[in-house]
């Protein structure tokens, strides 16, 4: 019997070519479409899900003062907490931070040095080692599946030995872990070693986490630690109090609270406002196929209802004839998983690439979540042709044939919802784009353009003994050290195809201290801070208003002179910038000077465009290892790069050569909103072809059915264009009520989602001009081709064939 149920679904099929090419078009771009954003989105929403026990993990954080930001807390002593059952202490080292040799070669990776209970706190799988013992030496490596491959390609990495320098420690370490860091894990990082026991690192403190005993209150215990740790190792105990509390791990991913810490940390931050957004696109492209799969089975009823006619005349009862569809339904749907499957596999590398996640699937995964979308697809769109067909008799069905299609009105409904769904994803499209080349070409009020950072000096560790050493021999050891700086800084000098130099931190790089002003109307808050040199000023043009800029012989490195931008100035409510000093809470003293104010600079945009510029603090620091942001002349940029590689190589030998121009950094800053006008661009073509494929069918049944009509007009002295534009008329009238439907809704969405921007595109009437354009010439495009040729046609041969 199933025999029999098969060889009818194929007949049927291929008696229905159109519709069935259709149905198979609409549940593969669909699904396809679902289920690579959801993959995706189920990424970001299931983010440290592997590890055991991520709701009872948290990381302990403090405020210096209630102005301040959250930040790392100076020490925290988990033993006098029994709430507590496991605690580890994490230092992180960036990619500048460290090097690694191995076979001559050296690397800059990023990692951590942790404590032994590491693993008893994060249940990170380790592909090679035993995570009870691996950290129990101190010598001990374990590396990333990723830097490993890196570091030793197909070599057996176990038991090999690395050379690991810092700024206050080398040592030589051996392989003995190799961990797998799976895509939805927040924390990321090259490699760890345990912890030396030693000072590791200028200024480097432990950022605590633990794990938590069961029936753990995490309220009770916010208020049981919030004022431990209230004496802050700085010069104002008096004047400030600091608060401790935690967040849970499975928090972290997407608070704004604790973005400073993140930010140098290597978690990775999530944006809950594009998740959002990528799950109402799945939603759309669901009830768009969803829409569009039902419309095709209405347009085929007229197949359906003679096939169950004939089925019935001949015998065949209810139970056949649902049997019979079922069997037509659940072939579809493993010829569309099958084939979806397939695509998802060739195109998941590309997608990976460009959402920045490795995301990998098992196969039979990818396959039953495929078959799901399909078949939710399938049955809802389903229910309502189906309650069409049941309301017809079988009398009725071979006596109106040809009439029962004209019965059916849902197919002007769907078509109206698919193409305002559409339209919706088409204006967001175009107003995401618009915002994000605002965003890419607005004046940040600093030059960017033709500026090349790069790290040229990397300054060798501390001796450890080196605080025991006489005045004498580290003011020599200090001499020694400066000895490649000052090399490279001459070079540099005596190359002329640089038109302007200078070191720092780039303006999109600075970092949080706390400020006041001196006096006792204030109290201490987060505000940035920015070290650069006084040529910093001509490399990227900044705009002194007040004042001077810092002047090599006048100001001191690491001096007590300061330049404050505008919105500082405005937030202090400072009048005369020389009768007011500024303190900070780590280096200045309470009864000192504090910090001079030497000048101010006109306010630049040195965050993402989502805020107005904030208050910024610049220091003159000069140190050796800070990066050099040069500008070459006009034409020389290549010559100048490739001088810059051989002066690399000569004071960095075996070492990886990098540089970036600050324009593609200031760029990345927007790879978020690069991606999401990416997707939906892609996307609503997609839903619009998804859509048109619709269309066409209609317009081929419609078209069909009204042959004689045509003939007849023809034989009367219509015209082409005349019978064209009879039959186009009520597409284009569907679409233009789904036009007028999709305006509202798509300028409220638009609108609350640039609210997010200090900066923002105009809701222009012409994106919606363009997209109303564009989406006609679409639909006109559609369906021309059918009416054409039915207007085209010989009237005497239609009229003949009815």
């Amino acid at each position: 019997m199933l025999k029999h149920y098969l060889k009818f679904a194929i007949r049927n099929f291929r008696s229905n070519k159109v519709v069935f090419s259709g149905s198979l078009a609409t549940l593969c771009l669909g699904a396809l479409c679902i289920s690579l954003l959801f993959s995706y989105v189920y990424n970001e929403l299931t983010m440290d899900d592997f590890h055991e026990h991520e709701k009872d993990i948290y990381m302990v954080t403090m405020k210096q003062s209630p102005k301040s930001d959250w930040s790392i807390p100076f020490s925290f002593e988990p033993e006098k907490y029994p709430e507590i059952e496991h605690c580890v202490g994490v230092q992180f080292f960036e990619d500048n931070d460290t090097k690694i040799k191995y076979n001559e070669n050296i690397y800059t990776p990023a990692g951590m040095v942790v404590d032994s209970t590491f693993f008893k706190v994060f249940d990170f799988k380790l592909l090679y080692g035993d995570v009870t013992t691996v950290l129990n030496d101190k010598q001990t490596i374990i590396l990333s599946e990723d830097f490993c491959e890196k570091l030793f390609g197909d070599e057996n990495p176990i038991g090999k030995t690395v050379d690991l320098e810092m700024r206050q420690y080398q040592g030589i370490h051996t392989v003995q872990g190799i961990v797998k860091i799976p895509s939805n894990s927040s924390l990321t990082f090259d490699y760890i070693i345990p912890y030396q026991q030693l000072k590791l690192g200028y200024g480097r403190i432990s950022l605590p986490f633990f794990k938590a005993r069961p029936n753990f209150n995490v309220a009770d215990f916010k208020e049981k630690i919030k004022a431990s740790n209230n004496k802050v190792p700085n010069f104002y105990p008096q004047l400030t109090e600091s608060i401790t509390s935690v967040i849970g791990l499975d928090d972290m991913y997407f608070s704004n609270d604790i973005t400073e810490v993140k930010k140098r940390m290597f978690f990775k931050s999530g944006n809950e406002k594009n998740i959002q957004v990528l799950i109402i696109i799945m939603v759309v492209i669901l009830f768009v196929s969803l829409l569009n799969y039902s419309n095709l089975q209405i347009v085929n009823t007229n197949s359906v209802l003679k096939n169950i006619a004939i089925s019935k005349v001949n015998g065949a009862n209810k139970k056949h004839i649902i049997l019979q569809k079922c069997v037509e339904t659940i072939l579809i749907i493993l010829i569309s998983a099958l084939l979806i499957t397939i695509l998802y596999n060739l195109l998941l590398p590309r997608f990976n690439a460009f959402v920045g996640v490795q995301l990998a699937p098992p196969t039979q995964q990818v396959f039953m979540l495929n078959a799901i979308i399909i078949s939710v697809i399938t049955v809802l769109g389903m229910l309502y042709p189906v309650w069409v067909i049941s309301r017809f008799s079988t009398i009725k069905n071979i006596r109106q044939l040809g009439k029962s299609y004209q019965k059916i009105g849902g197919k002007q409904v769907t078509v109206v919802l698919q193409y305002a769904m559409a339209f919706v994803l088409l204006i967001s499209a175009v107003v995401v784009n618009n915002q994000l080349g605002l965003m890419l070409s607005k004046d940040l009020g600093f030059n960017k353009e033709g500026i090349i950072k790069v790290k040229l000096v990397y300054e060798p560790p501390l001796k450890l003994d080196y605080m025991s050493w006489s005045p004498e021999r580290r003011k020599q050891e200090q001499e020694n050290r400066l000895k490649v700086p000052r090399y490279v800084n001459d070079q540099l000098a005596s190359y002329s195809g640089i038109e302007k130099i200078s070191q720092g931190r780039a303006p999109i790089n600075t970092w949080p201290m706390d400020w006041k002003p001196k006096g006792d109307g204030f109290n201490f808050q987060t505000v940035n801070s920015l070290t650069v040199k006084p040529n910093y000023i001509d490399v990227f043009g900044l705009k002194v208003t007040e004042g001077r800029f810092f002047e090599k012989g006048i100001d001191k490195q690491r001096g007590n002179t300061i330049v404050i931008n505008e919105a500082a100035k405005k937030l202090w409510g400072i009048k005369e910038i020389s009768n007011t000093r500024i303190l900070n809470q780590s280096w200045s003293r309470p009864h000192g000077n504090g910090f001079e104010i030497i000048g101010v600079v006109k306010d630049f945009n040195y965050e993402h465009l989502s805020s107005k510029p904030k208050p910024l603090i610049l220091l003159f620091f000069e140190d050796p290892e800070a990066d050099y942001f040069i500008k070459f002349h006009k034409g020389q940029e290549q010559d100048g790069i490739k001088f810059l590689e051989a002066l690399f190589q000569k004071v960095n030998p075996n070492q990886t050569f990098k540089y970036t121009f600050l324009s593609d950094d200031i760029a990345a800053l927007y790879q978020k909103e690069r991606r999401l006008s990416t997707i939906y661009m892609v996307f609503t073509i997609i839903a619009l072809v998804i859509s048109a494929i619709g269309l066409f069918t209609i317009a081929l049944y419609d078209t069909q059915r009204r042959v004689k009509e045509v003939g007849v007009r023809k034989v009367n002295g219509a015209t082409i264009h005349e019978i064209m534009f009879m039959l186009n008329k009520d597409f284009l009238k569907w679409v233009i009520i789904a036009f007028l439907i999709a305006c509202p809704v798509a300028y409220y969405a638009m609108h609350k989602w640039l609210e997010n921007f200090a900066y923002k595109t105009a809701l222009s009437w012409w994106v919606f001009a363009l997209a109303g354009v564009f989406t006609m010439v679409i639909a006109l495009l559609t369906v021309s081709w059918q009416t054409y040729k039915a207007a085209a046609q010989n009237p005497v041969k239609s009229l003949r064939d009815e």
